[in-house]
């Protein structure tokens, strides 16, 4: 009898505590609760381009190669190109100090707040990084948002931004307009007909890098409190898109932003945009090659 009455009362308050749990998602991970912010003033000092880059604790070293290659801060044609780094909570908690404390306090460049920094986690990160723009860095025109493993050509980017010139509405990256769920439950990505139940996913950008106008930032994370959480992060975003009616578009009749490998060619280098799957040491070597040959005609 006691048995049934715990069922009983826990069927009551299950509704209850699925209401707690979605309150504490909003107002513990989408409002103003940062555990780091980044030293950047961009009223004073606005960026044209903001990278944001989601990493994991333990990625140092990569962090290191894009600081000091495509995640410098720089001028290109003018315009000013900021890196910023998306971080979670270790996801291995230990009562020593975390050892990414020194790093975190000699760049300043991590925007971070408390969840568990898993590969499930990435649409929180990238919520976090647009909460983020739209709080403190609104005067930026465009943001782009990918990850550790890649070569981004930030010299190409910020050319074919200026020669589009279009600063609303804009929302790029590697177009994926008709892809389904995977079912198949031994599959990293795999989707559950209750986590999503239709059979195709609306039109969104590849994760490994996606381009977008500032104001395209402050509505998807506007609208981010109506869309239920979606583990897919770029899947994610495509829906918050679809709410908006924002139209995926094309940065270039060639494509440029590339999901598989590619033999370096600095020819072919300079006309891309990202490379998806790149280790720390060919990002520093590409970089390099690209830099030492600016002058040189393909």
């Amino acid at each position: 009898m006691a048995r049934k009455k715990v069922i009983f009362v826990t069927f009551l308050l299950f509704p209850c505590l699925s209401m707690i749990a979605f309150f504490m998602y909003n107002d513990g991970l989408k409002r103003n609760n940062f555990k780091k912010l980044p030293e950047a003033n961009c009223k004073q000092n606005p960026p044209y381009l903001v990278l944001l880059v989601t990493t994991a604790h333990d990625q140092k070293k990569v962090r290191m190669a894009i600081r000091n290659t495509w995640g410098k801060e720089r001028l290109i044609h003018g315009k000013r190109v900021v890196t910023y780094f998306l971080l979670g909570t270790s996801s291995t908690p230990s009562t020593e100090e975390d050892p990414i404390s020194e790093e975190l306090n000699t760049y300043k460049d991590f925007i971070q707040k408390d969840f568990r920094d898993t590969y499930y986690n990435l649409t929180l990160k990238t919520l976090m990084g647009l909460e983020w723009v739209t709080q403190y860095c609104p005067q930026t025109h465009y943001i782009m948002k990918t990850d550790t493993d890649m070569f981004v050509n930030t010299f190409y980017l910020v050319e074919l931004l200026m020669r589009k010139n279009q600063t609303s509405n804009l929302f790029t990256g590697f177009l994926k307009l008709n892809d389904a769920p995977i079912r198949d439950v031994r599959s990293k990505w795999y989707i559950s007909r209750k986590e999503y139940d239709g059979d195709k996913y609306p039109p969104f950008c590849s994760g490994t890098g996606y381009v977008f106008s500032v104001d395209v930032a402050q509505r998807i994370y506007k609208i981010s409190f109506s869309v239920p959480f979606f583990k897919l992060e770029d899947v994610y975003m495509g829906m918050c898109l679809d709410k908006l009616n924002i139209t995926l578009q094309e940065l270039h009749q060639k494509r440029v932003f590339l999901l598989s490998k590619h033999t370096f060619s600095v020819c072919a280098f300079r006309n891309l945009v990202t490379l998806h799957g790149v280790q720390p040491q060919k990002i520093t070597l590409y970089w390099d090659a690209l830099q030492r040959t600016q002058d040189e005609r393909c």
